[in-house]
């Protein structure tokens, strides 16, 4: 019997606000300017923006766990510091990414925690 196959991720129709919040997060560039005008040198907004970008959208929900656990983690493994929210990363931002990114990064890796914990623990 023929099942069919996987739908084609182009066929997943995706609320206008949602697909245009994932695209506000795609525009980040990875230029820098946000970690060089941290007081922490933190690189919470393009991480989070690559998080999110993924997040968002039905295609990402299949790893977004474990891709917001790698991703913290390499970012700590590289040595930034940690964000404190005064907001001068995305002032600085050329695409004017905003902040809260680093807030849905921020519940991704909480959510992230405490399901890995439950399991390992």
């Amino acid at each position: 019997m023929n099942t069919g196959s996987a739908r084609d991720a182009n066929e997943i129709l995706i609320p206008r606000t949602i697909a245009d919040e994932a695209m506000d997060a795609a525009a980040c560039i990875g230029c820098g300017a946000c970690v060089a005008a941290c007081k922490n040198a933190s690189a919470m907004l393009f991480v989070s923006a690559k998080v999110s970008q993924l997040a968002i959208l039905p295609q990402g929900q299949s790893e977004h766990k474990e891709r917001a656990e790698r991703m913290v983690a390499q970012m700590d493994a590289e040595g930034f510091g940690a964000c404190s929210f005064t907001g001068a990363c995305s002032v600085e931002c050329p695409k004017s990414i905003s902040l809260d990114h680093i807030a849905r990064m921020n519940r991704e890796y909480l959510g992230a925690k405490l399901s890995s914990d439950n399991v390992n623990g």
